[in-house]
């Protein structure tokens, strides 16, 4: 004990154990021995850490009077007992030992209170018990949560401070002890009093401590720490001012290379993040982050605290990004949460706060990416928060308020009322459990007034529109004109007037709305993302006062609020597009040209960041159909009413890349529900999303790739175009319709005066809704030749009907965009008459779903590998005469009939009738030609999942999305010939530019060519038509030309 040298030690238990191997057997061992020889062992075990001694140690110390004490000074043993159950328990975590030990201190304390109140008896307790007690009331509420215990515990630490005199060296720890204890209960009660009696014995100690104390800057931090949680429950800044000082002083006071040097510091990272959050002071985050940092650097892998550093990061890294924009900010705090909660365990009460910090992380990204699945996950996150949250803990409100907050988003994904309902419900419970005097309660409430807005907006209740009101008018004037969060409130107030305005026409709503969004504007910093949104909305009431006062004034201010919005790069792209459109309808309006043609074309240029790579396909159309559709043709409107013109080096790089993409490709990526689920999954996706940026920014920084995945110039356009092969792209717009005529001499705009989007709309719906007569038909196919065809094909000098006999027919590729990818262009004209007015009589017609896949199905054929060998250029054929649940088609097996006797012997070959999915994957493996006799089923909620049916399509499915990740990109095969109805179909009206339908699948996967149906077809006609195209096509010799061709045969023939 005085200068700590084990060997001493171990001779004195050797000593020890010699005397009583010599003592007489009838030698009677007292207590006091049984107390020396339990204090040797467990002297040892402290130094050693040897279970063995420790058990030794308890052995003896049960051996000792452990009852019916005469005295005090007879309790030695029980005293040992009870420390050395105590260590087992701390080494082994046995609860048993806890109980005990536990059990022993409690029948001391009883020995000890008859002891003194008995006559004339002068023992004392000693602080060391109640101590003890308490540690192990402790350390069992810790382990099981019971308020009960850390009641208990707190009870024996106020009497071990009272017997404490004020001038012992245990004081300021005894003290320390006690406040901690306060604070606990604080966290289970939320009762303003413990917290406020903690921090006052913190102090206490703080002060009686000497200034070289060991456990003083400890005892400072945790004081720190009780200071910020009273700043969090009052809203009083000077109490996290007090909280930083505390914590730089604990920092000063603490090496970082001590155990507790990094933590400290990281608790100080936050003190000046929450500053930063309250002041906009961007040099606290910065400071924040960089002593972040440094503490995780310095924090042993081991530490028991270093999974808190790490949390602490990822809140400041969450904080960052919104207040940048920098998605990649974002990311970087969910891995650091995902890494925190795998390494909690489920019966540690910070799992709770980790899983929540978590959701509203995911919830953040869905907000920016769209990913439903992100959203998903932080639903099921902040359920299992809910359901393990005490309802007495302080906590607790914030608990359901988040849930509150994911449910409203999911209302706001799926228009699903339930989740609005839910949302509103979680809302109010939070509002219900925070104190009155709380300052997060007016925030609360400003939240729970945007929820009933849309209830009221989705019902009309307008109960709903007024209680919303109320509140938010309460939660303006309760917030401090500096407070950060007013500006939000404020916004709130502003919408509900809008909302108001918009139901009753109250121009004095309108007044007042303007007045308020002007405040919000001016509250938030210039760079800060939310005030992109807060211009936008301020930019929509302006213009709405210009429609009823047509104050010039307003309609400029308008015009610059969306600007600002466009502009603001940390902004969510999502609200930036948005603003983009609302100002190019205005400036349409205006007739202003060439400022509707740029800021569309910022918009475009947005659309990459909304539709992310890392999303899932559903996800991905949903954004495309947010806020894609129409913006490209009414770019390319605007710009053309301005008057603009229409005009293997790398192997490891593109390793990377081909590498990142297959990722990004794979369904692995995509879970198909909440039970594939997993964070793993998900940070692979995102983090490869991310890496795919970087890699294509390398890519463009080498010689020649400087325009890698951009699109292509007019240069490029023209070289892709043969001498008699032009490209036509229809554009359509409300703006006007145009004809975008790409010739290798030039590209052309021819303006369709005649042809109007609303038109086409209504003909495609007609066309979609019921099978029209013969009649109709053939007065449709004129119209589309009066307004669309014929003036092209003048144009483009394919004036006169080509003979049968002339080998060398004109071709044209058409690219129909909205509505009109519905639409038969190859057989518009005037069919019952003679003469040369149809395009069937002029040129061969092929159809692309873009220029992008055009240039690159050419560049993919000329890539083709030369000697692929001929096992690879075999045949499928498909048949599905009868398909469960569907009607028969008595000629699919006849057709694949006619084909396998068509082809030649020198062509290899494999029939297929009425397979399963797996089958006809297998088969497609290596295969030239895919020709599918069955029936086709579009999905019009999800257009990836349109389906070729096989015979166990009901169970698995051969959709879109598998026909994708076939991936045939590097032998490309000729042609996938899908002989069954609405395989070109896609029912999503808002989806019909992008291609996705069964086609467009195989296109994508690498088939050069594909053929297919818009409708309904007839299978006797269709044996005719395959015989007609594989006729032409094998005295072609089997090439690319030879499809068109052999097609164009085919439906003339068949007219």
């Amino acid at each position: 004990q005085t200068n700590g040298d084990l060997d001493y030690l171990n001779n004195a238990v050797h000593v020890a154990e010699e005397i009583l191997a010599e003592a007489p057997s009838d030698h009677c061992i007292t207590a006091d021995d049984c107390k020396n020889l339990s204090d040797l062992f467990e002297g040892r075990y402290q130094q050693k850490k040897d279970l063995d001694d420790l058990q030794a140690a308890i052995t003896w110390a049960e051996q000792g009077p452990t009852t019916n004490h005469k005295n005090i000074d007879e309790m030695g043993c029980s005293r040992n007992l009870m420390a050395c159950l105590l260590s087992r328990y701390q080494r082994t975590g046995e609860l048993e030992d806890l109980r005990e030990a536990l059990k022993r201190m409690t029948e001391i304390q009883l020995t000890q209170e008859n002891l003194q109140l008995s006559p004339g008896n002068s023992h004392t307790i000693p602080a060391s018990c109640f101590n003890n007690l308490d540690k192990m009331l402790y350390r069992r509420y810790f382990r099981m949560r019971k308020l009960d215990d850390i009641q208990k515990a707190i009870t024996f630490m106020e009497l071990s401070v009272a017997a404490t005199p004020v001038d012992h060296p245990d004081r300021a720890l005894c003290l320390a002890t006690l406040a901690m204890r306060l604070n606990t209960r604080f966290e289970q009660r939320g009762n303003l009093d413990d917290l406020q009696q903690a921090i006052l014995h913190a102090e206490e100690a703080v002060i009686t401590f000497p200034i070289n104390h060991s456990s003083r800057a400890a005892v400072i931090d945790n004081l720190s720490n009780m200071l910020y949680r009273l700043y969090e429950r009052t809203g009083i800044l000077d109490d996290l001012q007090q909280a930083i000082l505390r914590a730089e002083e604990a920092v000063a006071a603490t090496p970082l290379d001590h155990r507790n040097g990094a933590l400290y510091l990281s608790d100080l990272s936050v003190k000046l993040c929450r500053r930063s959050e309250v002041t906009g002071d961007q040099d606290d985050l910065r400071r924040a982050i960089t002593h972040s940092e440094e503490a995780l650097a310095a924090c042993p892998l081991d530490f028991p605290e270093r999974m808190r550093t790490v949390m602490n990061l990822a809140s400041m890294l969450l904080v960052l990004f919104q207040r940048t924009g920098n998605l990649n900010d974002l990311q970087q705090a969910i891995l650091r949460a995902e890494e925190v909660v795998a390494a909690t365990s489920l019966d540690n009460p910070d799992h709770a706060i980790c899983l929540g910090n978590l959701s509203m992380m995911l919830t953040r990204r869905f907000e920016r990416t769209g990913d439903l699945d992100d959203l998903q996950r932080a639903k099921i996150r902040a359920e299992e928060v809910v359901a393990t949250s005490s309802p007495n803990r302080p906590d607790h409100p914030m608990v359901l308020n988040n849930l509150g907050l994911i449910l409203g988003c999911l209302f706001d994904r799926t228009g699903n009322p339930v989740h609005l309902q839910q949302a509103i419900l979680r809302a109010q419970e939070a509002l219900s459990a925070l104190p009155l005097d709380h300052p997060e309660r007016v925030n609360y409430c400003n939240k729970l007034c945007n929820m009933l807005a849309l209830r009221y907006q989705l019902s009309g209740d307008i109960d709903d529109l007024k209680q919303a009101m109320l509140q938010t008018e309460e939660a303006v004037t309760a917030f401090p004109l500096e407070h950060p969060k007013r500006a939000s409130a404020i916004s709130t107030l502003s919408s509900l007037l809008r909302v108001k305005f918009s139901d009753t026409n109250d121009l004095d709503a309108l007044q007042q709305a303007i007045m308020w969004a002007e405040e919000a504007v001016n509250a938030f910093p210039l760079d800060h993302p939310d005030r992109a949104v807060s211009m936008k909305h301020l930019g929509m009431l302006l213009n709405s006062r210009y429609e009823h006062a047509a104050n010039p004034h307003d309609h400029e201010r308008a015009i610059q609020c969306f600007r600002e919005c466009v502009a603001q790069h940390s902004a969510n792209p999502t609200e930036r597009i948005h603003a983009s459109t609302l100002v190019a309808f205005i400036l349409d309006k205006d007739k202003k040209w060439a400022d509707a043609s740029e800021i569309r074309g910022i918009g475009v240029n947005l659309l990459a960041r909304v539709s992310s790579r890392s999303l899932g396909r559903k996800d991905q159309q949903h954004m495309i159909k947010q806020f894609y559709t129409g913006l490209a043709s009414d770019a390319a409107a605007a710009a053309v009413q301005a008057g603009k013109s229409a005009s293997d080096a790398h192997p490891q790089i593109a390793n990377e890349f081909e590498q990142l993409r297959d990722q990004l490709d794979s369904s692995n990526f995509m879970p198909s529900n909440a039970a594939e689920i997993t964070a793993q999954g998900f940070s692979r996706r995102h983090t490869a999303s991310l890496e795919m940026d970087k890699t294509i920014d390398r890519i463009r920084q080498l010689p020649n790739f400087e325009r890698f995945l951009l699109p292509p110039t007019a240069d490029e356009l023209m070289m892709a175009v043969g001498p008699l092969h032009p490209v036509v792209l229809i554009n359509i717009s409300p703006i006007r319709c145009d004809a975008f005529l790409i010739q290798q001499q030039d590209i052309t705009v021819l303006n369709l005066p005649r042809l109007h989007e609303r038109t086409i709309n209504v003909v495609a719906s007609v066309m979609r809704s019921r099978s029209p007569t013969k009649d109709q038909m053939l007065d449709l196919l004129k119209w589309l030749w009066d307004v669309m065809a014929g003036p092209v094909l003048d144009q483009l000098g394919f004036r006169e009907a080509v003979t049968t006999e002339e080998s060398q027919w004109p071709r044209v590729c058409w690219i129909p965009t909205g509505s009109l990818c519905a639409l038969p262009i190859h057989a518009a004209g005037y069919h019952d008459e003679v003469g040369s007015r149809t395009v069937l009589d002029r040129v061969i017609s092929s159809y692309s779903p873009s220029i992008k896949a055009l240039l690159y199905g050419r560049r993919n054929t000329a890539q083709r590998n030369p000697n692929r060998g001929r096992a690879y250029d075999k045949t499928v054929l498909v048949s599905m005469r009868t398909t469960p649940g569907c009607g028969g088609l008595a000629f699919a097996g006849e057709e694949t009939k006619v084909l396998n006797n068509l082809l030649p012997s020198s062509i290899p070959r494999m029939t297929l009738h009425e397979p399963h999915k797996q089958d006809v994957l297998t088969a497609l493996d290596g295969c030239s030609v895919f020709h599918f006799a069955g029936h086709g089923l579009s999905d019009p909620s999800d257009p990836s999942m349109s389906t070729l049916l096989l015979d166990d399509w009901q169970t698995d499915p051969l959709t879109v999305k598998d026909l994708v990740a076939m991936k045939f990109h590097q032998n490309p095969p000729l042609l996938a010939y899908l002989s069954a109805c609405w395989t070109a179909d896609n029912k999503d009206m808002e989806l019909l530019n992008e291609g996705i339908h069964l086609m467009g699948a195989c296109q994508l996967a690498g088939f050069r060519h594909v053929i297919g149906s818009l409708w309904e077809v007839s299978d006797k006609h269709c044996v005719d038509a395959a015989k007609d195209v594989y006729k032409t096509m094998i005295q072609a010799g089997m090439c690319d030309e030879s499809v068109s061709q052999g097609l164009h045969n085919a439906v003339l023939n068949l007219r």
